[in-house]
């Protein structure tokens, strides 16, 4: 559901609506829509992530996983994660830094979907220390 919302805020921002614009278009009262951007509410309720899609002029659909599998470029995915994680263990180590496991976690799947240059990775590493 989190994807979700996420995508929601994104169409938002990217059609100037804030959560004071959408509560008479999607018909769901502003503090309630706020609740559910931000990660407030436990349980949002599909209707009310249904309304606020409408209200931006999409829909909730369901989509077949073999079809979201069959577009994913899995070589492309994985040369992307190999960069990532060569890139951190070498900007650690020429650092002198010692990562945990989870700051290298942290660190490769806050960077993969931003594909971060190695001077943003540089500047996370050296603010580590």
């Amino acid at each position: 559901m989190s994807e979700i919302i996420q995508q929601l805020k994104e169409l938002m921002r990217n059609l100037g609506e804030t959560d004071y614009s959408m509560q008479s278009k999607a018909h769901i009262s502003q503090s309630t829509i706020y609740r559910i951007l931000e990660g407030k509410t436990s349980d949002p309720g599909v209707h009310k992530i249904d309304g606020l899609a409408r209200a931006l002029g999409y829909r909730l659909a369901l989509v077949p996983m073999s079809e979201y599998y069959s577009h994913v470029d899995y070589a492309s995915e994985v040369d992307t994660l190999t960069r990532i994680i060569t890139l951190v263990e070498s900007l650690s180590s020429t650092r002198g830094v010692e990562l945990t496991p989870e700051e290298k976690a942290e660190l490769i799947l806050s960077n993969y979907k931003a594909n971060a240059s190695k001077e943003e990775l540089g500047m996370r590493v050296a603010n580590l220390k």
